[in-house]
């Protein structure tokens, strides 16, 4: 009983755990990065060179301050849509 009692904390608190965790809305972004002839990347005004995952970080930043996507929610909120 107190098998079966514990079994059932431990996977609410696993169900618990799992509908707070905060996820993405989807929202579709597009991203560029200027390159020379050759195809290597050029840096930046500052001098410094992004990759692909900043550039993709920062498009989605924009569209979340520009009201363009949804900000993220919690897993469980998404449930009951």
């Amino acid at each position: 009983m107190l098998l079966g009692v514990c079994a059932f904390a431990v996977l609410v608190g696993a169900l618990v755990w799992y509908g707070a965790q905060t996820v993405s809305t989807d929202c579709l972004v597009a991203y560029s990065q200027v390159t020379g002839r050759d195809g290597a990347r050029l840096p930046d005004a500052n001098g410094r060179g992004s990759s692909d995952q900043e550039l993709i970080d920062r498009a989605y930043r924009r569209a979340l301050e520009t009201g363009r996507c949804d900000p993220p929610r919690t897993r469980w909120e998404q449930w009951l849509d």
